[in-house]
């Protein structure tokens, strides 16, 4: 799983919405907006948790696909029936692979001493 390609999923569903008024578009999501500004970034996406599962409930998607970009007709019917348990499946998928876990902090830079 990459994180740009969720993005550029993410950027397909939203795209043009709220005339691209991506504050009016997270507030129908029910999210902030830096949240859905750092999922959607096309350089460095950032995905986060809250933006993927208001996506997933308001447009329907299968968490699956979003996230893997391959389509799994059991994790979308599930979605659809039973919310709650696809939004821990969505958890568990992410938390798996660590898809959206933060880079490693940068090491701190090492002085060179005047011999």
């Amino acid at each position: 799983m990459d994180r740009i390609g969720i993005a550029a999923r993410l950027r397909g569903l939203i795209g043009g919405q709220e005339h691209g008024d991506l504050g009016a578009t997270a507030t129908r999501l029910g999210v902030d907006e830096v949240s859905l500004r750092m999922s959607i970034d096309p350089l460095a996406p950032y995905p986060t948790l809250d933006v993927l599962a208001a996506v997933v409930s308001s447009y329907g998607v299968d968490p699956t696909w979003l996230v893997t970009g391959e389509y799994n007709p059991a994790t979308h019917r599930m979605a659809e029936s039973e919310p709650s348990r696809a939004m821990e499946n969505l958890r568990d998928m992410l938390t798996a692979s660590h898809p959206l876990a933060p880079a490693a902090p940068p090491q701190p830079l090492r002085l060179l001493k005047d011999a």
